[in-house]
């Protein structure tokens, strides 16, 4: 397949690159600056702003020939509003007008239903971060009525370290979870169609990944 990776130079998105063309697939690695991407054999790169106006960002899907798109990106706490809520629903709805039908969406933990926000463990999480998580909410509401073969990934904290390639699917607690291994898990969501119309509450865990999202 061919893959759009938005917010392919972050700490998640990079490793997503590079799970999908050692599973074979070929990926369009979008980038607002010119030169963060590295283009190679099976990587093409794509200068993408998402403060762009919607049919900007239409035109460039459809000149991508995408399959599918995967959503990583997010400004740090630094732009919430125009990155993480605006700019991922214009890929959503660039999509759809490309017709690129599959779209996994990278998430926070509980972000996607506001119904658990006052249990315990959410009520931590969001409590440390009110406006981003506001700002997932949208973006993955808007994802979930879109008519689009969605996945969203809500992984507990992104931990620096070595993947284990095993996770752990539902928990209370936004317990850590290694980067690498939640890269892995959207790469492996391409090939997997049982994780289309499902949403995932994910944290570090014993199960291999494969196993785990489609169980």
């Amino acid at each position: 397949m061919r893959v759009i990776v938005i917010g392919a130079t972050g700490r998640v998105g990079r490793l997503v690159c590079s799970d999908l063309v050692d599973a074979g697939h070929e990926v369009v690695a979008s980038s607002r600056g010119a030169g963060a991407i590295q283009p190679s054999e099976h990587v093409e790169g794509l200068v993408l702003d998402l403060h762009s106006p919607l049919s900007a960002i239409i035109r460039a899907f459809e000149a991508a020939g995408a399959d599918a798109v995967i959503f990583t990106a997010g400004s740090r706490g630094e732009d919430i509003m125009q990155v993480d809520a605006l700019g991922a629903i214009k890929t959503i709805e660039a999509a759809k007008k490309a017709g690129i039908e599959r779209y996994i969406m990278l998430g926070a933990m509980y972000a996607a239903d506001m119904t658990r926000w006052e249990e315990p463990g959410p009520k931590m999480a969001i409590r440390a971060l009110p406006d981003y998580y506001v700002a997932k909410f949208v973006a993955d509401d808007h994802l979930l009525h879109s008519g689009l073969d969605y996945t969203i990934i809500e992984p507990g904290s992104l931990v620096d370290e070595e993947g284990t390639g095993k996770i752990q699917i539902g928990t209370t607690r936004p317990w850590p979870i290694p980067i690498p291994d939640v890269a892995g898990a959207l790469a492996a969501c391409v090939d997997l169609p049982g994780t289309v119309g499902r949403v995932y509450d994910m944290v570090g865990g014993l199960t291999p990944i494969g196993q785990a999202l489609t169980e």
